[in-house]
């Protein structure tokens, strides 16, 4: 049995012998060329290449519609959208008597949180038969709705002198106050002097209505003979 010359690589059986000369006829079932098992990869390999494509395809659109929208607004950064200098804001109560009045360098509000950054800030209260009380210090943060204010660097709170009684001066680098209690408190350490005496220690409640405050831990003192 020789190779065809027609098809390469296989081997054709002679056709029995006749009158008339023939070619010799290829053995149809081992005449597989490489072009036709190449065609039979690919149309295996397609649907699974198909398929890999359309899960792909649903993954990327699911994260794309999960995605959260990029916010633009500004709302989720602490960035100021007012600013305000040298301002003055008073407060009158529900009985037309006036209550404080807040005066800064600069004011900074900030909607992601609602906080308003005070810079220089001044507050002065002011209540009937007492003497008013007058709050200084580099910084101050008032919260959302206004309830609480925190003071810092350089806190100086004064109670003006008044009849029969001195100066009352409170120093402090921070200084938490909730205006509607009247009331004031402060974890760090504190100066107190009043005419010649003088209190020290770390940490101090302070109630403006009744006009009492105490320090909290390590107290020392020296007081006036004289009071």
């Amino acid at each position: 049995m020789a190779p065809c010359a027609k098809c390469a690589n296989s081997f054709c059986a002679p056709r029995a012998r006749s009158n008339a000369r023939s070619a010799p006829i290829c053995n149809e079932p081992y005449a597989v060329s490489r072009n036709t098992m190449r065609s039979d990869r690919a149309s295996r390999l397609f649907p699974l290449l198909l398929m890999l494509a359309l899960a792909a395809a649903s993954l990327w659109l699911e994260r794309t519609v999960q995605a959260p929208a990029r916010d633009n607004s500004g709302k989720t950064r602490h960035d100021p959208d007012f600013v305000a200098e040298d301002l003055g804001i008073t407060k009158i109560g529900a009985a037309g008597k006036l209550e404080y009045i807040l005066s800064a360098a600069r004011m900074l509000h900030y909607p992601d949180d609602g906080s308003t950054d005070i810079v220089a800030p001044r507050l002065v209260q002011r209540h009937d038969n007492a003497a008013p009380i007058v709050i200084r210090a580099d910084r101050g943060l008032i919260s959302r709705n206004g309830d609480e204010a925190s003071f810092f660097g350089n806190v100086v709170v004064v109670r003006e002198a008044g009849l029969g009684r001195s100066e009352l001066r409170v120093q402090t680098e921070y200084l938490r106050i909730v205006p509607d209690l009247d009331l004031a408190h402060t974890d760090r350490p504190v100066i107190i002097t009043e005419g010649r005496s003088r209190l020290s220690g770390v940490g101090m409640e302070f109630n403006n209505k009744t006009r009492q405050f105490a320090l909290l831990s390590q107290v020392r003192g020296t007081f006036d003979a004289g009071k």
